[in-house]
C-alpha cells in the first residue's frame, strides 16, 4: 500500500465525510502512518488495539457493487463507499466510487435511447471535496440536456458528499433506515513534532513564501494557521450549503441550520433532504412505474412539475427573497392542483381532471369550465363484457342540430379543449 500517497490525499485537505465514518477511517489509518494519538471535537479517538475492540460490532455496508442495470427503461447507477476524485474505475471498486466513473456511466445512460430515466442508488458516507461540486452540476446538466428524470435512492446512506450528489436529483427517495444530510466539512492535520523530538530527529524546512509550508506534518499548527484553515473550511461549508439549497429548493439558512446533522427516514423528508419514504426493495419499481406513466406530479423543491427537467437559466444560488418566492410559488401550485382535483366537476371526470392539474398551468376556474363541458367518465359503469355494450361503445354520437342554443364564448373554448382531449385519448363526447 502506498500510504504516503494516501496521506497526501486525506491530511491537510477538507473532506466531505460523515463524522462517525471519519473517526473510523482515521483511526484505521493511524497505525499505518505511525500516528500515536487522535482527537477531534468530541475528544480522544481510539486507535490500534483499542480501535479493534471498539469496532468489534462495526459491520461495513454490504457489497452493493453490481453491473450497470437497465430495468424497464430505468438505468440504475450504484454509488457506494467512499467518493474519490479521478479514481479511474467506471464502476464502484474496492469500497470506493469515483466521481469520474459516475459521470461516465451517467453520460452513457442519458445518451442511450432505451433509457427513460436514471436512478443513483446511493450508499455512501461521502468523500473528497475535489471533483464533488463539479459532478453535481454535471449530473444535473446531463439530465436537463437529455430531458430525462434523474432520481436518487438513499439505501441506506447519502451523507456529506453523498448528499451533494443526491441533491442533483429531481426526486430523492429514502428508506426508513436511510441516513441523509451531514452538509458540513471535516479537515485533519497530522503533527509529528513530538514524535520527532522523542526520536531525536530535527526537520528543517527551507522555503520561500511565508505560507508555503503551512500545515506541514513536522510542526504543530500555530493559532494563526489554524484560524486560516478554519476560515477556509467555513467558506467551503457555505458553498456546500448553497449547492444543496439550489437543487433541493431549501433555503441556504435552513441547510446551514442543520449544523451538519444527519437525519433518518421521515426526519430527512421533514427537513427537506428527501422527498419520499420507500421500501428499498420496491424503489426501482417505483421509478419504473413513474417512467411508464409520465405526467405524474413530482416534487422537486421549488417546482412541482416536469418543467423542472428543463435547463436552468442561471446556476447562481438563490437569495433569501428568492427562496421565499419559490416557496410561495410551490404552495400556489399545490393549491391549484388540489383545487382542480377536488373540483365538483372533476368527481366524474377523474382522468381529464388529472390531465388539467398535472399537465397544464390552467387556473382552477378555467379547468372547471373545461370539465363542465366534457363528458362524464362512463368506464366505471360500462360492462364491456357484453356484446351490446361493445356495440354501443363503438357507436358515433349524434351531432346537435342548428336549432340548439348557441354556446357562449367560454363554453366554446371549453368545448374545444374537451374535444382535443377526447381526440387524444379516444374518449367519446356525449
Amino acid at each position: 500500500m502506498n500510504y504516503p500517497q494516501i496521506a497526501s490525499r486525506v491530511l491537510n485537505t477538507p473532506l466531505l465525510l460523515e463524522p462517525g465514518y471519519a473517526r473510523v477511517f482515521f483511526s484505521a489509518l493511524a497505525p499505518r502512518l505511525n500516528i500515536l494519538q487522535l482527537q477531534d471535537a468530541e475528544g480522544q479517538v481510539s486507535t490500534g488495539e483499542k480501535l479493534r475492540v471498539d469496532a468489534a460490532s462495526f459491520n461495513p455496508s454490504r457489497d452493493r457493487e453490481r453491473p450497470y442495470q437497465l430495468v424497464d427503461g430505468a438505468a440504475i447507477l450504484p454509488v457506494s463507499g467512499t467518493l474519490v476524485h479521478k479514481y479511474g474505475h467506471v464502476k464502484p471498486y474496492s469500497g470506493m466510487t469515483g466521481y469520474d466513473g459516475i459521470i461516465r456511466r451517467a453520460a452513457e445512460a442519458f445518451g442511450d435511447p432505451s433509457v427513460k430515466g436514471v436512478m443513483l442508488d446511493c450508499d455512501t458516507p461521502g468523500g473528497e471535496v475535489a471533483g464533488c461540486f463539479d459532478t453535481v452540476a454535471e449530473l444535473r446538466r446531463l439530465a436537463d440536456l437529455a430531458g430525462k428524470p434523474l432520481w436518487s435512492l438513499c439505501y441506506d446512506m447519502t451523507c456529506s458528499a453523498g448528499m451533494a450528489l443526491a441533491s442533483s436529483a429531481n426526486r430523492r427517495l429514502i428508506t426508513q433506515t436511510g441516513h441523509a444530510g451531514s452538509v458540513g466539512v471535516v479537515m485533519a492535520h497530522a503533527s509529528y513534532e513530538e514524535y520527532l523530538k522523542d526520536e531525536g530527529i530535527k526537520v528543517t524546512l527551507i522555503h520561500s513564501g511565508a505560507q508555503k509550508v503551512e500545515g506541514n506534518p513536522y510542526q504543530d499548527l500555530s493559532e494563526e494557521v489554524l484560524a486560516r484553515f478554519q476560515t477556509d473550511t467555513d467558506a467551503l461549508r457555505q458553498e456546500f450549503a448553497q449547492l444543496v439549497a439550489r437543487y433541493t429548493g431549501m433555503s441556504v439558512e435552513a441547510v446551514l441550520a442543520t449544523e451538519a446533522a444527519t437525519y433518518r427516514g421521515q426526519a430527512a423528508i421533514d427537513i427537506g433532504f428527501a422527498d419520499q419514504l420507500v421500501n428499498g426493495h420496491e424503489a426501482v419499481a417505483e421509478f419504473t412505474e413513474y417512467l411508464s406513466t409520465q405526467g405524474r406530479i413530482i416534487t422537486t423543491g421549488a417546482t412541482m412539475t416536469q418543467e423542472n427537467l428543463k435547463p436552468e437559466a442561471s446556476t447562481a444560488p438563490p437569495s433569501t427573497e428568492q427562496g421565499q418566492d419559490d416557496k410561495a410559488n410551490t404552495n400556489a401550485e399545490r393549491a391549484r392542483v388540489q383545487g382542480i382535483l377536488q373540483h365538483a366537476e372533476a368527481a366524474e371526470r377523474k382522468q381529464l381532471g388529472e390531465h388539467l392539474a398535472f399537465n397544464t398551468d390552467m387556473s382552477v376556474e378555467a379547468a372547471g369550465a373545461v370539465l363542465a363541458a366534457a363528458p362524464k367518465d362512463t368506464s366505471a359503469s360500462l360492462n364491456a363484457d357484453t356484446a351490446l355494450d361493445r356495440l354501443m361503445s363503438n357507436e358515433d354520437q349524434p351531432n346537435l342540430g342548428e336549432d340548439a342554443a348557441a354556446p357562449t364564448e367560454t363554453q366554446s373554448k371549453a368545448q374545444g379543449i374537451a374535444n382535443s382531449w377526447a381526440k387524444a385519448t379516444g374518449a367519446k363526447i356525449a
